[in-house]
């Protein structure tokens, strides 16, 4: 998709694969995505570790006393620490989660049918070969406080993710807006050029290029309307934000505690939950034993648990989560220009080794760049590339010259990052291969990257909408900053080109789909895996469908009394 990008994207996707440490034992770091590991921070710590508001008790908590009746459908999800409320600044899993109940963004990503649909906009036109979207927005929608959600509240808030000053990690959403380098990249505008709102119920944006997937990055849930009076008197807004969605909040929130919401008799569709708690806790081994003793109606399965959850709650929590673990190479540097040696490496890893032991089943095999769980690539284009082949792996080495055979692999510091990386170190001794390991601190491995010092480096990539052009032209396009393995093809260019102005979705993934397979062909790149996401619900809710991007929308939930 995008060409420019001042803020690295590299950032929080590498955060976002630190999410995963929580899955190996280790100690995690806070980081976006469904299991990441937040330092349990409020109330009263359970007997199991966690913090759940009222001794282990939800209901009991009396803040949420005052808020519900006893007779009243509220669902009880166990997460992690919610960092903020405030859209611009959604990263961590729980404040994403939290900010799809409260807010209604212009489109929305339907699990069931894997497509985009209308939300806040009711309807949307492409033009100009995909340069220019204008979108229609419902009749009669309001914020929680009941004033109108116009056009300019969408505008207003796409200006200030985009501005310089705000540092928003979602600017990136916005990069092929016209006037992006000028708001975000220069600083010296504070308004997108490429917004325009004829009247207050429509909106209109331009694109610098053409780009049919971008209903799709409107799902997003921080690219939502916001008042400018709402984020005038900031304090506010980020104890009591104002927002569009199925529920409103119920009580101001404050980090540490829990985020309680109720249903808001107000929005456009029916709902039919009463509220929700998002309840804190260290992670979803804390967790787990509330949720099996009933004080729980919704947890992450900790890793030990999830063949053991499997047969008792099934298997609709179990989905794959648009992630990808990988190796990377810099095709530019002297020692891995040979695509035999890049062959060999890829050959030559254990790669279910690494899955059962350091993530303990919470990785699944790669089917390539673009993680399982993406629609229209469901095919294993990395089978033979993948494959653990140790002897093809050694036929390969012993053709390489005596001193082409060293590597030095380069990882960020901390677990599971070490233990990938030794485990692979010993895989490529194994076949010959003479391997070096080193471990950098997040800033200077970041900085590594940029200046093209790496070699063989680790890389994690995270989709936060539901496009292979996440993957493809982030990591692989020529001109993209976040293209730190030297990789560059006119073919490859040429396809995912052609694939941003295409209008027929099923010719734009078979574009997509043959982009991959040429990047494939040429190695640039180690799949180690991609991952699932382990959720469980209790049998009397219902209506509940969640979502390759790690969660789910509540409005459509039902909880039948016990």
């Amino acid at each position: 998709m995008p060409r420019l990008r001042p803020l690295p994207r590299l950032m929080p996707a590498l955060f976002a694969l630190l999410l995963f440490a929580a899955c190996t034992g280790g100690n995690a770091e806070p980081v976006a995505g469904p299991s990441a590991s937040a330092g349990g921070p409020d109330a009263t710590s359970s007997s199991s570790g966690g913090v759940i508001p009222g001794d282990g008790d939800p209901s009991s908590s009396p803040s949420s006393a005052d808020v519900f009746a006893p007779e009243d459908l509220v669902l009880d999800v166990a997460t992690p620490e919610a960092s903020t409320l405030d859209p611009m600044r959604i990263q961590d899993p729980a404040s994403v989660l939290v900010a799809r109940q409260l807010f209604e963004g212009l489109t929305r990503w339907d699990p069931e049918t894997n497509k985009v649909l209308p939300a806040a906009a009711e309807s949307w036109k492409a033009s100009d070969g995909g340069r220019k979207f204008t979108f229609t927005l419902r009749s009669g929608m309001t914020f929680h406080d009941g004033s109108p959600v116009t056009s300019e509240d969408f505008r207003f808030a796409f200006d200030r993710i985009a501005q310089k000053k705000s540092g928003s990690e979602l600017a990136y959403t916005l990069e092929l807006v016209d006037g992006f380098p000028e708001t975000n990249g220069l600083g010296d505008s504070k308004h997108l050029s490429g917004l325009k709102t004829p009247d207050e119920q429509t909106l209109v944006v331009k694109l610098t290029e053409p780009f049919f997937d971008f209903p799709a990055v409107l799902t997003h849930p921080g690219l939502v309307p916001v008042r400018k009076q709402d984020v005038a008197k900031i304090d506010r807004f980020l104890a009591s934000p104002n927002g569009n969605g199925p529920f409103e909040i119920a009580q101001e929130w404050a980090p540490g505690e829990a985020v309680v919401l109720k249903k808001f008799d107000g929005f456009i569709d029916d709902v039919k939950l009463d509220g929700i708690r998002f309840i804190p806790f260290k992670d979803s081994v804390a967790s787990w034993i509330p949720f099996t003793d009933g004080s729980l109606d919704v947890a992450e399965v900790p890793a030990g648990q999830v063949q053991a959850a499997l047969e008792v709650y099934g298997d609709q929590g179990y989905l794959p989560f648009l992630a990808g673990y990988y190796y990377g190479f810099n095709v530019k540097s002297a020692k891995l220009k040979d695509k035999r040696l890049r062959t060999a490496i890829n050959l030559a890893i254990d790669r279910d080794l690494i899955a059962t032991r350091i993530y303990k089943d919470t990785m699944i095999a790669p089917r390539g760049i673009v993680p399982s769980g993406m629609p229209g690539f469901e095919n294993d284009v990395c089978e033979q590339l993948c494959a653990f082949a140790p002897g093809a792996a050694k036929k390969l080495v012993r053709q390489l010259p005596k001193k082409a055979r060293e590597v030095q692999l380069d990882y960020t510091q901390g677990p599971p990052h070490r233990q990938v990386a030794l485990r692979i170190k010993k895989n490529l001794q194994a076949v010959g291969l003479k391997v070096a390991v080193k471990g950098y601190e997040l800033d200077k491995y970041l900085n590594r990257l940029t200046k093209g010092d790496t070699g063989m480096y680790r890389l994690g990539w995270i989709a936060e909408y539901p496009v292979p052009d996440v993957f493809l032209s982030a990591l692989f396009a020529s001109s993209s900053p976040d293209n730190h393995s030297g990789f560059g093809s006119a073919a490859v260019d040429k396809l995912l080109e052609k694939a941003h102005g295409t209008k027929s979705e099923k010719k734009r993934l078979r574009l997509y789909r043959r982009a991959e397979k040429e990047v494939m062909q040429r190695v640039p790149i180690v799949p180690i895996g991609s991952f699932e996401t382990h959720w469980a619900a209790q049998p009397n809710v219902t209506g509940l469908h969640f979502d390759t991007m790690g969660g789910f929308d509540a409005a459509g939930v039902s909880l039948a009394k016990v």
